[in-house]
C-alpha cells in the first residue's frame, strides 16, 4: 500500500470480467488525482469509506421507507422475508390462529422450506498468490 504511483492498467483486475475497462481505469485515475491520494493505501481507504458510506445512506433510506409505510424497524429482523411477511400480515390484517388441530400441524410443517442459513464459524481463503501458502 506504500507506492506513491497509480498502478498500470494491467495491474487491475475485476473478478466479474477479468480485466477492466479504459473507462473504468480512467475514472479511477481522476479519483486518484481528485482526492490528491498520496499512496495505494490512501486510496484504498477512500474507496472502503466511500462503499461504506454509500451502504449506510442505502440502509437508512430503505429504513426510514420500511418505518414510514410498515411501522416495521428493518433492523430487528434477522432477514428481509421476515421483514416482509410481518409487513404482509400487518398490512392485510390477517391474523393467524394457533394450530389446535395435529394435522393442519403437520400440513404446514411439511410445507416448510428453507430458512435461516448462516455460518457460525468464519472462513476465509486468501487468493493472492504473493502473500505465500501459509495463508
Amino acid at each position: 500500500f506504500q507506492e506513491t504511483e497509480f498502478p498500470p492498467i494491467h495491474e487491475f483486475y475485476s473478478t466479474l470480467k477479468s480485466k477492466i475497462s479504459q473507462d473504468d481505469y480512467k475514472h479511477a485515475q481522476k479519483v486518484w488525482k481528485k482526492f490528491r491520494c498520496k499512496n495505494l493505501g490512501k486510496y484504498y481507504d477512500l474507496y472502503l469509506k466511500t462503499d461504506i458510506l454509500s451502504l449506510a445512506d442505502i440502509w437508512t433510506e430503505f429504513q426510514k421507507m420500511s418505518i414510514e409505510y410498515y411501522e416495521l424497524d428493518p433492523s430487528h429482523y434477522v432477514s428481509a422475508s421476515s421483514l416482509f411477511w410481518n409487513g404482509m400480515l400487518k398490512i392485510s390484517g390477517v391474523r393467524i390462529e394457533l394450530f389446535t388441530d395435529m394435522a393442519m400441524h403437520d400440513f404446514i410443517e411439511k410445507a416448510k422450506h428453507g430458512g435461516i442459513s448462516i455460518a457460525c464459524q468464519r472462513y476465509f481463503k486468501a487468493n493472492n498468490p504473493k502473500i505465500g501458502k501459509e495463508f
